[in-house]
């Protein structure tokens, strides 16, 4: 599980990560632990889509952790990672942070409810199939469900997921073989879609349901279209 701290207190944010990998460690999660205090270069880099978990403080100087969380919810899409757990001693902050709808929100001076929200959420992660690859100096664990559609860009794989793109360096062949059992079908040598996303199937593209075309070619054309009817038939 990969864990963002956020916090603008450099001391707390060593005392916080120890506390977090001890809890990891006991309750046999694994966990990558990041910790910055630079709110606003998690924002400007989009750092936060390589994460599954993101603790974040709210009253910081650069930028505020509610508006982060706000910015990281309008990104992120009708995915649920990155999970958003305020740690913060600002009671009266409490209300303003709870619009942005966190998974949770734990007072600094009680850290030690942050255990049975961290073994929570990795029990939902593990109820849905994943999927991981390998982003730059990145791990990244994206839910398949999640992703919409790949696409072959030179030597690179990018991944269009409803949180954002990921990039990894390797060959659709090797995508398909992984994913072809997940509901992906191929309509175009370079692309991959998750069948679920899929809208409607035309002449030479498939439509998407947010209105984007993916190229479909006359190869790939009957498959799609019985692979497509087939899930149609048998979703439940």
């Amino acid at each position: 599980m990969n864990i963002l701290i956020i916090d603008d207190n450099k001391n707390y944010l060593r005392i916080l990560k120890t506390k977090v990998l001890e809890m990891c460690s006991k309750n046999s999660i694994p966990a990558n632990i990041t910790t910055t205090d630079k709110s606003e270069e998690v924002l400007k880099t989009n750092l936060y889509l390589h994460y599954d978990v993101i603790l974040l403080d709210i009253d910081m100087p650069e930028v505020s952790g509610i508006h982060l969380a706000s910015q990281i919810n309008s990104s992120k899409g009708k995915s649920e990672k990155p999970y958003i757990v305020f740690v913060s001693c600002k009671d009266g902050l409490v209300f303003d942070a709870l619009k942005e709808l966190p998974y949770s929100f734990v007072r600094k001076e009680y850290e030690d409810d942050l255990e049975t929200i961290l073994i929570s959420i990795y029990e939902k992660i593990k109820m849905k199939d994943t999927y991981t690859i390998r982003n730059g100096r990145h791990i990244d664990t994206l839910i398949i469900e999640d992703i919409i559609y790949l696409e072959k860009k030179n030597n690179y794989v990018v991944f269009h997921t409803v949180s954002g793109e990921y990039r990894e360096r390797t060959k659709i062949e090797e995508k398909y073989k992984d994913l072809a059992n997940f509901g992906f079908v191929r309509p175009q040598i370079g692309y991959l879609v998750n069948i679920k996303y899929i809208k409607d199937i035309r002449l030479s593209s498939v439509v998407l349901d947010d209105g984007t075309q993916i190229p479909l070619s006359k190869k790939y054309r009957k498959t799609v279209k019985n692979d497509y009817f087939d899930w149609m038939v048998n979703r439940k």
